[in-house]
């Protein structure tokens, strides 16, 4: 695995990667059983600025038959009883909303998908 190289993304720099074991292989049997798509996330970043986090997975894990499960949550600013935004409050994910979602067993599909999704969409944020 460790020759193995990782998928190559562009990033854009307000966004932070927590993790990335999304490697530049096509799910084939074989590298399902090589352990190329087991354990429970594949690829998550978050950006503080728009609010948004993202996750890969592969599922059912270590399945040939799975298939990539992107999903992007939103986390709305904290309000006050008078519902002005909450200045220096840490983003958290824990009440965040799923904005979109996808599946695909296409790698490249993957991540044409995830590129799009760390441009944001405006629909998606809050703007006030």
């Amino acid at each position: 695995m460790s020759e193995t190289p990782l998928q190559p993304l562009r990033i854009p720099p307000d966004w932070r990667v927590g993790w990335n074991t999304l490697f530049e292989l096509d799910p084939t049997a074989e590298n399902v059983r090589r352990g190329f798509f087991g354990g429970s996330s594949l690829f998550g970043a978050s950006s503080v600025h728009m609010r948004l986090a993202v996750d890969v997975e592969w599922r059912p894990e270590d399945d040939p038959d799975g298939r990539y499960c992107l999903t992007v949550y939103y986390a709305p600013w904290k309000r006050t009883e008078n519902g002005r935004r909450r200045k220096n409050v840490a983003l958290d994910f824990s009440h965040a909303n799923v904005v979109y979602d996808m599946e695909t067993r296409s790698r490249q599909e993957i991540v044409e998908q995830i590129e799009e999704v760390l441009r944001g969409r405006d629909e998606w944020i809050e703007h006030n």
